[in-house]
């Protein structure tokens, strides 16, 4: 049932709004649901009344005899459980992170502007800043629009193939997609990523949880009993994977040495050692065997300053 504005149901049933407030308070219509002291939501049962109101006019009825036979159609609608409110809250919520992602995408964020994102949403500045407090938490919330823009790219591609490498190769792909939209968000994303206190933090999360679910999902499906079934885990490796493309992405751009396909190749080959791995056919106990004992020694060590600036070993 979508919301609409007073304005917007003036639009769709040609009623003027006086006629409309009119009909409310004799009973014709249910009331509206408040969005806030200001401004009220309607949906599309009012539409429906008031062009049967119009209807039974038309055919010479009366409003106390209208109102008769609406009575019982009114009273399912003011009882109606669905929340008018929320649903505009949301659906303002994507319309403005829609916008601002074209918006930053093809200007930049610097010279990306919040009256432009209002004006082509049909918003005030102080909506949209009580969807999203900075424009620096919007530019961080469009990161699950181009996302889903680059998700929708890739999934015919993913699903048309039964190799997890080529499906991993695309989702490098994809990842470069996103870089390209905006340069800047994937690293402005892990500076908030790794704020304790950080108000963006969690929706970051959300986002990086969404990328890395095809990854987790690969590696769990070749994951085969033997002897470094339990040396690797699912949701870690996954973000390493991640790491080392932005990683290797961010080499990449500080000159001409290497290139995508360089990226793209290493980080799949990287995932061949893994999968190998993965399935037993490369044993790795011996080898980590000889270090197990130093990870779970450094494992209990916190270095702090006297032993970062002292003397000796750790």
């Amino acid at each position: 049932m979508r919301p609409l504005t007073i304005s917007q149901l003036e639009r769709e049933t040609g009623v003027g709004r006086s006629a409309i407030y009119y009909y409310i308070s004799e009973g014709l219509l249910p009331p509206a649901q408040k969005a806030s002291a200001t401004r009220a939501v309607y949906n599309q049962s009012h539409v429906d009344l008031i062009r049967e109101i119009g209807r039974l006019k038309g055919e010479g009825l009366g409003l106390k005899d209208i109102r008769d036979l609406l009575r019982e159609r009114v009273t399912v609608a003011t009882e109606s459980d669905v929340d008018l409110v929320a649903r505009q809250s949301e659906a303002t919520n994507t319309a403005i992170v829609q916008a601002a992602a074209r918006s930053f995408a093809q200007r930049g964020y610097e010279k990306t502007r919040i009256s432009d994102i209002c004006k082509e949403v049909g918003i005030t500045a102080q909506l949209l800043y009580s969807h999203f407090r900075s424009k620096r938490h919007l530019f961080v919330a469009c990161y699950e629009v181009y996302f889903e823009w680059m998700h929708s790219k890739v999934v015919p591609p993913i699903e048309a193939t039964a190799d997890s490498a080529a499906r991993m190769a695309w989702r490098n792909w994809a990842s470069y997609g996103i870089r390209a939209l905006s340069p800047d968000l994937q690293a402005t994303a892990r500076v908030e990523a790794i704020q304790d206190e950080g108000e963006l933090r969690a929706l970051v999360r959300g986002v990086y949880e969404r990328i890395l679910e095809g990854t987790k999902q690969e590696l769990t499906a070749d994951r085969r009993a033997g002897p470094n079934f339990d040396l690797f885990d699912d949701e870690l490796t996954a973000y390493a994977f991640l790491g080392a493309l932005e990683n290797m992405q961010m080499r990449e751009s500080w000159d001409d040495r290497y290139t995508k396909r360089d990226v793209i190749r290493n980080l799949v080959a990287m995932f061949l050692a893994v999968r190998a791995a993965y399935s037993g056919r490369v044993d790795l106990t011996t080898d980590w065997e000889a270090v197990a004992a130093l990870v779970d020694l450094l494992a209990t060590k916190h270095p702090g300053y006297e032993e970062v600036v002292g003397q000796g070993s750790p």
